[in-house]
C-alpha cells in the first residue's frame, strides 16, 4: 500500500516519524519502502544515516539515467530508501511519477512518501500517486487548523483512507484542547499518538530508538494498526 504522509505546517516532526514508522514496521518483517518527495532539501537519506550511500534518485530513474533497483538504496532488513532529487526532472509528470510508484508496489508490502511541508508540487505527485494518506500534526491550533486543510485537499484527490497522528503530544499542555476535539476538527480517523520525547531527537540520523521509550512503544502500536491489528489507544499512559 501507498501512503502520502503530509502536513500543510513545517516543524510538526512528519520526517522524523516517516523514519521511524518505517523503521518499526520494517522490524516487524513488512518490507517498507521510503520515498522522500522533499525536492531540492531532501533529508531522509541525512535522517537514515545513510547520505554517504545515495547514489542515485527517483528523478535519475524518471529521466531514465538508471534502473529503479539502483536507486532503491537498501537501509536496513526489510527496511529501503529512494532519495528525491535536487530538482524535477524535465517534463516530469504526476502520471509518470504514479506509475513509478506502482511498479514498486509488487515489491512493498508498505510504501511511505515523506510529502513536503506545505502545498506545492510534491504534496501534488505524492496524493496523485498514493491510496491512503497520514496526516501528521502537532496538538497546537495552528497545526490542527493546517492539518484540516491538508486532509480536505487530500480527499480532492479521491483519497478517502486518511488518519491523523498526533506528533509530540504532551497531556500537560495547557491548549485545552482534548484529543476527541482534535480529531473531530482534523476530520481523520486517529491512527496514533506519539507523546514528547527528548530520545527522539537524540535517536535521529541512523540510530535507533530505545526499545522501552515512550515514542518507540507508540510507534509499534502505530505500526500494528497499520498491519490491520486491533490495537487499543493508552492516553492515558502517555
Amino acid at each position: 500500500m501507498s501512503t502520502a504522509v503530509v502536513s500543510a505546517k513545517g516543524g510538526v516532526g512528519k520526517s522524523s516519524f516517516c523514519v521511524f514508522a518505517g523503521r518499526t514496521l520494517s522490524q516487524h518483517g513488512r518490507e517498507t519502502l521510503l520515498i522522500d518527495m522533499d525536492v531540492g532539501v531532501r533529508s531522509l537519506d541525512l535522517l537514515l544515516g545513510v547520505a554517504e550511500k545515495t547514489m542515485y534518485n527517483w528523478g535519475d530513474v524518471l529521466s531514465g539515467n538508471c534502473d529503479v533497483k539502483k536507486a532503491v538504496i537498501n537501509v536496513a532488513p526489510h527496511l529501503y530508501l529512494l532519495a528525491a532529487p535536487l530538482s524535477y526532472p524535465e517534463n516530469c509528470t504526476k502520471e509518470d511519477f504514479k506509475s513509478l510508484v506502482l511498479s514498486l508496489e509488487k515489491d512493498f508490502e508498505f510504501i511511505l512518501l515523506d510529502s513536503p511541508a506545505g502545498i506545492e508540487r510534491g504534496f501534488t505527485f505524492s496524493a496523485f500517486s498514493c491510496e491512503s494518506c497520514i496526516v501528521v500534526s502537532t496538538q497546537d491550533p495552528i497545526s490542527i487548523r493546517a492539518a484540516g486543510n491538508a486532509a480536505a485537499l487530500v480527499r480532492t484527490f479521491g483519497i478517502k483512507n486518511i488518519r491523523l497522528v498526533l506528533n509530540r503530544f504532551d497531556k500537560k499542555s495547557k491548549t485545552g484542547i482534548c484529543i476527541d476535539d482534535l480529531v473531530d476538527e482534523v476530520g481523520a480517523r486517529l491512527l496514533g499518538v506519539v507523546p514528547e520525547d527528548r530520545n527522539i531527537r537524540a535517536a535521529s540520523f541512523g540510530k535507533e530508538l530505545p526499545y522501552d521509550s515512550k515514542a518507540s512503544l507508540a510507534f509499534v502500536r502505530i505500526a500494528g494498526r497499520m498491519c490491520g491489528e486491533n490495537i487499543p489507544f493508552r492516553i492515558k499512559n502517555l
